[in-house]
């Protein structure tokens, strides 16, 4: 029963306890494990950033020009389930239907140097997102494997 298991922080979703715990040498979860637990039916919460899945917040930046603001958010992960994007702050969430496939974009995100930019092409659309680089393996894997050069 997959739906009745609380879901978990990721390996790379880190609060400031673990990064203290990490600096007095106390072992965290790994990326590995987070995949075994995967597979063993643990549903995992991974903690990212988006421009537009769910769809776009719109901020102006002067002279009448708007851009998509990055949202801060988390993709819960749960074995025979699809993926669920859900925003931090707000009522904004998403569920994504399969095919996936994830594509490096290469770019950066400004003041989160651990993560990864991706274009995540769906069933449903193409989305932008960002997940700690200690989790690409995770949702890699969670998404089936769906990752491709383009």
């Amino acid at each position: 029963m997959t739906g009745s298991r609380t879901e978990r922080r990721s390996a790379g979703s880190e609060t400031l306890l673990d990064v203290l715990l990490r600096w007095t040498g106390i072992r965290r979860r790994t990326s590995m494990g987070d995949i075994a637990d995967f597979d063993g039916g643990q549903p995992l919460r991974v903690v990212g950033f988006t421009q537009n899945i769910g769809g776009e917040v719109r901020v102006s930046v002067g002279g009448g020009k708007q851009v998509a603001r990055m949202r801060q958010g988390h993709l819960r992960l749960a074995p025979g389930e699809p993926p669920l994007w859900k925003d931090a702050r707000g009522d904004r969430s998403a569920t994504l239907q399969a095919p996936f496939r994830l594509k490096p974009t290469g770019g950066k995100v400004r003041l989160a140097p651990k993560f990864e930019r991706y274009e995540l092409v769906t069933g449903a659309g193409t989305y932008d997102l960002a997940v700690p680089t200690k989790d690409v393996e995770l949702v890699r894997h969670a998404l089936g494997g769906g990752t491709g050069p383009g």
